[in-house]
Parts: structure tokens; sequence; C-alpha cells
């Protein structure tokens, strides 16, 4: 059985460009996941959280992803993101009548002893659950939604240098979403998100395949002009419909610290009439835009 895993794409996030058409730059991460998907053929897709870049996006953005990953068995772990802040509903809650979602503070088996843990709401939950599922499970895979360690951060998910020890000693890789710059260590796989989300996350980013292991992203978003999506920090002229950033000055922290930004969402009356037509039922949207 051959398995894909897929890092954060964050859907229905807005860029700001300094030229060109930024829904270009919108709509690469889906046709990234679609191109995946047809390439490696999997029996089995696993997202590793932050699927939207926040709890509530866009009908059109769900109805989006939904196509994409129809006909695939699909496990989408939830993550910072995607959930919502309170125990009010989200985007989460319709897409676990059509694929497999770990929610906030669970921890499930995704198949064979691979086990996956959503979102938590405290690092010391999610240090009791990582630690606990690590001394239990017999699999090979661990699928997470968490921080590079050494993060002194009570409400993040930081993976600790003792659940990287405890892992190694159990023979179980941990592969983690959430951070957009990849770090690949030992038994520690942190992929990136699914392309550079700014000047700062510039770089390579995978997915990873239970059959050919880690696999190169080629997202084509980098700082050369053959690239579909430009992000420099030397001014250039337009080149096209392409997206360019131009972002002078050193990289700060801030740069590569995806920081969450709830989107505003207008919904009026007649969008809402859209998603009831397009097979939404009334009852959510109506929960989903209180």
């Amino acid at each position: 059985m051959k398995t894909i895993i897929i890092p954060d794409i964050h859907l229905d996030r807005k860029f700001n460009v300094t030229f060109g058409d930024p829904t270009i730059w919108e709509r690469k991460g889906l046709q990234l996941v679609e191109h995946i998907l047809l390439e490696s053929k999997p029996d089995k897709v696993v997202f590793l959280g932050d699927v939207f870049n926040t709890s509530h996006p866009s009908f059109h953005s769900i109805f989006e992803f939904l196509e994409v990953v129809k006909g695939y068995d699909v496990t989408v772990i939830s993550g910072n993101h995607d959930i919502p802040k309170t125990q009010k509903k989200s985007v989460m809650d319709y897409l676990s009548k059509y694929v497999n979602v770990i929610s906030r503070n669970e921890v499930t088996e995704v198949w064979d002893n691979n086990f996956a843990i959503g979102w938590c709401d405290t690092q010391s939950l999610f240090d009791a659950k990582v630690t606990s599922t690590l001394e239990h499970m017999k699999g090979e895979y661990l699928f997470l939604h968490a921080a590079y360690n050494n993060w002194d951060n009570e409400m993040d998910n930081v993976i600790t240098n003792d659940m990287i020890k405890l892992a190694k000693k159990k023979n179980v890789i941990m592969i983690s979403g959430h951070e957009h710059v990849s770090n690949i260590r030992d038994n520690m796989y942190h992929l990136g998100s699914i392309m550079p989300l700014n000047i700062g996350e510039l770089g390579i980013k995978y997915y990873f395949s239970t059959v050919d292991g880690l696999v190169t992203i080629d997202h084509k978003v980098g700082s050369d002009l053959d690239n579909d999506v430009i992000l420099v920090r030397e001014m250039i002229d337009p080149q096209g419909d392409k997206p360019i950033v131009v972002k002078k000055g050193k990289v700060k922290s801030s740069d590569i610290i995806m920081e969450e930004k709830q989107l505003e969402i207008d919904i009026i009356d007649d969008f809402i009439k859209e998603a009831i037509d397009a097979g939404f039922e009334e009852e959510f949207v109506k929960e989903y835009t209180e």
C-alpha cells in the first residue's frame, strides 16, 4: 500500500504582491496537490493540518478541495489554523462527512498501527498524547501538526527532545506539518509548507511517500525569473501577470513565522443560497454563518 503525506496548504490565504496577479499564487497550492496525487497514484493520502488558512474558509475553497481529493482515501489532521479557537463549528465538522478528520486533541490510528494526533489545546496535553502514543504504538509513523523542538510556548504543540529520543528508541519516524521551513533530521521530518508563502520560506519543500520516501515538491516559487511566483529583495520589472513580491531588507524572524490571520468572511444572502444549491446542508450553512 502506498500512502503519501502532504504538508500545509493554507487554502483561502490571500497574498499581497508588488506586481502581477495574486490569484495565481492563491490557486497554486491546490494545483500542486492535484499534480502530486496524479503523479504518485496513492492508495491513501494524509494531510498534515492547515489545509485551510482559517476555520471558516470560503465555500469555493471547500468545494475545490473536495473535488481534487474525490475518490482518494483521505485523512486530514486538524491544524491550528483550521480549527476554531472556541468549541464552535468549523470547516473540519463539514469535511468529516467526506474524509477522515483527526479532530483537535484526538489520537487516531490511520492504518496498521500508524497514528496521527490532531492539534492539542495546550503543550502539556500534546506532550502527554505524543508520549503515550509512542510508548504503545508498534507502527513506523506518527503524523503531527507541531513546532520545532526547544520552543518554550505553552500554547504551541512543540516536539521536545525527549519525544524525539523516545521515537528513535521505538523506531518511529515522526512526520509533521505546521513549520513552513523544511527541517529533515534522523527520525523527525518537518516537511515545510507545500510552497513558500513568503520570502522567508524560500527553499525546498517535501511530501512523503511510504514507497519513495521524501519527495521534493516542484513548487516553482523562488527568486529566479523562470519561476511561476517570484520572491526577491532587489527591485525587478513586472513579468507579465506573474506574481512578484519585492521585499527589501534582511530576513527577520517575522518572515519565517506564520502568523495566523483569521479572514473576515462577508457572506451575502445570494452566496448562502449558492452554497445550499451546491449541496451544503441548510443547517450547516446557518451554523457556519452565525
